[in-house]
């Protein structure tokens, strides 16, 4: 994917825009406007993780000066009342700048572990075969059996829980 078409952010004193070069727009979301922050690991989307911001009211979104024909046919038909964003690692190029951005301006902003995989579990066995150029490592892992939900309260301006989340909106 050319990263001509990657969503960008950029964060300041009043909230952040992220610009949506496929769709010739740009939301601006103000920071008194987010309610929560769930960070949701690779294990929900096939390789690909993913922040939801939830919010009080719709961010402000405006389609760009030359944009597309299409793009500003279709900007009047769409709803632009959504009050819940997602943003993914696999369409954002500053995904893994979110959060130490967002810590700038937002307070008891939770850290994120962007390397911790919950899909291995604990390790069983581990094998390693030595060849002459090379060497081949094989590994058992016992699946981690967890009936919690797999996502992770990163901001909530009430200290709202995942559960409260799930449970108000009957799913994320």
């Amino acid at each position: 994917m050319s990263t001509d078409t990657l969503k960008t952010m950029v964060f300041n004193r009043e909230g952040f825009i992220l610009n949506i070069p496929i769709l010739d727009e740009i939301h601006f979301f103000a920071w008194d406007s987010i309610d929560t922050i769930l960070y949701g690991s690779e294990i929900l989307y096939h390789d690909h993780s993913e922040f939801i911001i939830y919010l009080n009211r719709p961010p402000i979104i405006k389609l760009k000066e030359n944009a597309w024909w299409l793009n500003r046919l279709t900007f009047w038909i769409k709803n632009r009342k959504n009050k819940k964003i997602r943003i993914s690692d696999e369409w954002n190029s500053d995904f893994s700048g979110f959060i130490n951005n967002v810590q700038k301006y937002l307070s008891d902003v939770q850290d994120i572990d962007f390397n911790e995989d919950k899909r291995k579990g604990t390790l069983i066995s581990r094998s390693e075969i030595k060849k002459t150029d090379s060497s081949v490592i094989t590994e058992r892992w016992k699946p981690e059996r967890d009936t919690a939900l797999p996502w992770k309260m990163v901001y909530d301006r009430y200290n709202r829980s995942v559960e409260n989340i799930y449970n108000r909106d009957k799913g994320i």
